[in-house]
């Protein structure tokens, strides 16, 4: 007999208050649809449950509309990294794999989702897409000094949904630590990462730049 197929739920983070960007954009229309909604379509495709975390005044609104395909929808916290607690508390302990993934990149695929869920072993705690860098980057010190610059062949921008073994992130965030993505947890904790090939149409959306790019892809 084969191996039985992992359980796999996902966390979509869509608890930000928007202050960078001056508004909720999770919940900006794009091509008919909210941007959390997007990541909630792709997110269902590949998981057993869907739990969706949303800003405290949403979760408690009675006329708040849950994303199609949410299985929970929970309040968030005053960090990231508390919300991706908050939503962990809620994935059934029976779980072989928990994704962490952004609603603020709505254009992550399910193709995106199979691949970092494919990868995750017994030997791998974490899978994280990533793209190659072709800037080149320097380290500054406070003072915009120069420290160094490291060679961009061994950099990734990361992106998310990221795949982690359920046990290990739940260890990783037992001694509540604060990080700005879940695989810098796991690997402060020691577990190993690997990163595997990125989706450069995964953009975060970030500010009203990005959100018009978003609705420019929708209309083609």
């Amino acid at each position: 007999m084969g191996t039985p197929p992992a359980t796999v739920w996902t966390i979509v983070v869509a608890g930000g208050s928007g202050q960078r960007f001056g508004g909720l954009k999770q919940f900006s229309e794009l091509g008919g649809k909210r941007m959390v909604d997007w990541a909630v379509d792709a997110a269902s495709k590949v998981s057993s449950g869907v739990v969706v975390v949303v800003p405290a005044e949403q979760a408690s609104d009675a006329g708040f509309v849950a994303p199609r395909g949410a299985t929970r929808v929970v309040a968030g916290g005053s960090s990231r990294s508390e919300s991706v607690r908050r939503g962990l508390d809620a994935v059934p302990l029976e779980a072989d794999v928990v994704c962490v993934h952004d609603a603020a990149r709505p254009f992550a695929g399910e193709t995106l989702f199979r691949s970092v869920i494919a990868a995750i072993d017994e030997r791998v705690d974490a899978v994280i897409p990533g793209i190659a860098v072709t800037d080149t980057i320097k380290v500054v010190d406070g003072q915009g000094g120069v420290v160094s610059t490291p060679d961009r062949a061994s950099l990734r921008a990361v992106q998310t949904p990221q795949a982690f073994r359920a046990s290990v992130l739940r260890a990783a965030h037992a001694t509540n630590p604060e990080a700005t993505d879940d695989a810098a947890v796991v690997e402060a904790s020691g577990g190993y990462v690997v990163v595997v090939e990125g989706d450069s149409g995964n953009r975060k959306i970030t500010g009203p730049d990005d959100l018009a790019w978003a609705k420019e892809r929708c209309e083609r």
